[in-house]
């Protein structure tokens, strides 16, 4: 994930010199090639020398062309937050990217920071299991207010040394039988609609919304159109009751942490370090269950999502703490299609994989790759661009994204975008000193979170035409620092739907949503919804979605926001005779809004389940 460092020499070399034995490793970049398609971060396009003659095998991205415009103002008439006016365009324009690969899965591209072993920072309190998240160049906790920025490189004198071996690892894929399935029923199927919750560990002060004091809540706060209608009272008919709820599971708690959930029309699966489950949406019982497979010591990370063909990607732990192998599943059946992979001299501590329609891409600091999802064969492996470089990497839909620090190289600081189906380059970045990738907080559109010093950490978008947008710190003067979510991990904080992104704050003692223009930078709105104990965030891509808690003894609502105003209407409630009034279902857990409107909750530890549906009684 975005945080892991390698060195130079990163696993083992063979006789012809390729890093990873019987992987192929990528050639060197052109560097004439490179710095032709390379911009600065203040705008001004450099001008790199003429192409060679000879194509090289690993094409970059085009040419960099004129300085990029600057970012359009917010909304007309949205209320601006000067404290998130940009002071800086992040990056130049860019030639257009290629076209997005499938979608990956039948469901819309989830909002996620790449997770592995271990994590950064645990949400309940329980010990990090294989999997949880880790942490990868964050800034140091903040201590004071206000927000300095970091100053960008302003020249290039091209790439410094070439020679750094390939990312990769050797040992040929090694080919599964299917394994029983168990009949399941058919069932309704879950739309394109997927999300999560933030973990009570993540917000400071939020452990007060489940207190059972509610006169110690104020109401007030933020901006609100909507409806201010509280649930509980009333006949439960049509409202969300339980329709079936799967026991949670003895053994370790870290053990038992959730590294992913998947969908499918007619299952939810759900993975930790020890195996997957999937079950059936129509009664909850197990469908199948995949066991760490012989030679891995359990499971690491899981994509965010199925492809179309409802095949995912997973990576696995092959001793000490090693994620340095992956392999494919059959989510309807549970058949571990071949696992690929052996240790690696720089461990690979967190390994993010995603899934295409073709490709499993996997990132890491020590593994940046490509391997066929039929059959796990190598289809690309990147190749630093000099000898000593440090990197940080991140995955998520069709898109790889890399940072670097080549020690004695101009530019030290660089960010690259690939594609995630041939490894190829479709745009880069210089970044200023001591800046590096956080993880890509939305693959499309395309958001990335930057580590930039102490406390100057910053998110920008970067538009379907290659431009980027503006620079939004993550820390404001008298505000909590945001908490955005990478878009592969399976807890979503946030989530970005067109040009804005919505993400939970702490307001007043309660949680509430924020709308952020990522064109302007500028707060369109902040809302409550009116409920006491505030909203928790729903991913759903059609349309921003929050659960609503209306404090102790009264049941909730899930409610739509109106992406314009953040005004409110009523989807759901839920049923007094259900235990939503506690909301302990969705405390940390990753929930999902079915087109039905049933409700989905898999919790990231399941304390009292390991899964929940609620259906309209």
């Amino acid at each position: 994930m975005a945080g892991d460092q390698r060195g130079a020499g990163v696993g083992p070399q063979d006789a012809a010199g390729r890093q990873g034995g019987g992987v192929p490793q990528r050639p060197g970049f052109d560097p004439a090639a490179v710095a032709d398609q390379m911009t600065q971060l203040d705008g001004a396009a450099v001008v790199g020398p003429a192409p060679s003659a000879a194509v090289p095998p690993q094409p970059t991205g085009a040419p960099g062309g004129a300085p990029g415009a600057p970012g359009a103002p917010g909304a007309p008439g949205a209320p601006a937050d000067v404290s998130y006016q940009p002071t800086a365009a992040a990056f130049p324009a860019q030639s257009a990217p290629p076209a997005p690969g499938a979608p990956v899965g039948p469901y819309d591209p989830q909002a996620g920071s790449a997770y592995g072993y271990p994590q950064n920072a645990p949400q309940p309190p329980a010990p990090p299991a294989y999997g949880a998240q880790q942490g990868g160049y964050a800034t140091p906790p903040p201590t004071a207010y206000g927000i300095q920025q970091t100053g960008y490189s302003t020249q290039q004198t091209g790439y410094g040394q070439q020679g750094a071996q390939g990312y990769g690892f050797p040992g040929p894929a090694v080919q599964l039988s299917p394994a029983p399935v168990k009949q399941r029923n058919p069932v309704m199927v879950f739309g394109a609609i997927a999300g999560s919750l933030l973990s009570v560990a993540i917000v400071i002060g939020l452990v007060v919304l489940f207190n059972g004091n509610s006169s110690q809540h104020n109401t007030a706060g933020g901006t609100t159109g909507g409806s201010t209608t509280t649930g509980g009272g009333g006949s439960d008919a049509g409202k969300l009751t339980v329709s079936w709820s799967v026991p949670k599971v003895d053994g370790s708690a870290s053990d038992q942490r959730t590294l992913g959930v998947w969908t499918t029309d007619k299952l939810v699966v759900r993975g930790d370090a020890t195996g997957l489950t999937g079950y059936n949406l129509s009664d909850g019982k197990a469908a199948w269950t995949l066991k760490v497979p012989d030679g891995a010591k359990a499971f690491c990370s899981m994509s965010k999502d199925v492809n179309k063909n409802n095949i995912g990607g997973v990576s696995f732990n092959l001793g000490d703490d090693d994620c340095a192998a992956v392999g494919a599943i059959d989510a309807t059946t549970g058949r571990l299609i071949y696992k690929v992979g052996s240790p690696l001299s720089s461990k690979s501590f967190s390994t993010q994989v995603t899934v295409t329609d073709t490709t499993l891409a996997a990132a890491s600091g020590s593994l940046l790759a490509g391997f066929n999802l039929t059959d796990g064969t190598s289809v690309w492996s990147y190749k630093d661009r000099a000898q000593y470089c440090s990197d940080s990497a991140d995955t998520a839909g069709a898109v790889v994204a890399i940072s670097d620090d080549c020690a004695g190289s101009s530019p030290e600081q660089q960010l690259m975008i690939l594609d995630a189906n041939t490894g190829k380059t479709t745009q880069t970045f210089n970044l200023g000193s001591g800046e590096r990738l956080t993880n890509i907080v939305s693959a499309s559109p395309l958001v990335l979170q930057i580590s930039s010093g102490y406390d100057n950490d910053y998110f920008v978008g970067v538009d379907s035409t290659g431009k980027v947008e503006a620079k939004i710190p993550l820390k404001v003067t008298g505000q909590d620092r945001l908490q955005l979510s990478s878009d592969s991990d399976p807890m979503t904080k946030s989530l970005v739907i067109g040009n804005t992104l919505y993400v939970e704050v702490n307001q007043n003692s309660k949680t509430a949503i924020r709308a952020i223009d990522l064109v302007g930078g500028s707060t369109l709105w902040t809302v409550d919804g009116g409920a006491q104990d505030g909203l928790r965030l729903v991913d759903r891509k059609s349309a921003p979605t929050a659960i609503a808690m209306d404090g102790f003894g009264k049941s909730g609502r899930v409610l739509s926001l109106n992406p314009t105003d953040g005004s409110v209407t009523q989807l759901a409630a839920f049923s007094s005779k259900s235990n939503a009034n506690a909301f302990m279902p969705f405390q940390g857990a990753e929930v999902f809004y079915s087109t039905d409107g049933r409700v989905l909750s898999v919790p990231q530890l399941p304390m009292e389940a390991t899964a929940t549906l609620y259906a309209k009684g």
